[in-house]
């Protein structure tokens, strides 16, 4: 391995999202509509969430498009799916400092209201 690979720092990736104010309503009621449909039980820590989702192609599909369309505009977003025997998880972490979004984010996906409405 490279001494330049073993050396590389991790690259800061400022908080902010790209999406465009208009666009944000349709983004989280496909978050919504992924969260209430494909989720099977959710665990959360202060910097990162694991869904257990339900072990379909057609919601694995799902939970790969969003995570690729939300990292395209929220960089600091990550995404990893686990896949086991029995179960597939749907993680996303953010640093430190994006630990309120992610909170929002969340406390969004579990309300009864809608969030633009």
């Amino acid at each position: 391995m490279s001494d330049a690979l073993i050396r590389a720092q991790p690259v800061q990736v400022p908080v902010a999202c790209t999406l465009d104010a208009g666009d944000l309503p349709e983004r989280y009621a496909e978050w919504r509509a992924f969260f209430r449909s494909s989720v099977v039980t959710s665990e959360s820590g202060a910097t990162s969430v694991r869904w257990l989702i339900k072990p379909s192609a057609a919601t694995m599909l799902a939970a790969v498009s969003l995570a690729q369309r939300e990292k395209q505009c929220c960089a600091f977003f990550d995404f990893a799916i686990a896949i086991e025997a029995e179960q597939r998880w749907l993680s996303i972490t953010v640093p430190p400092e994006a630990e309120e979004t992610l909170t929002t984010f969340m406390d969004t996906l579990r309300s009864e209201t809608e969030p633009f409405s």
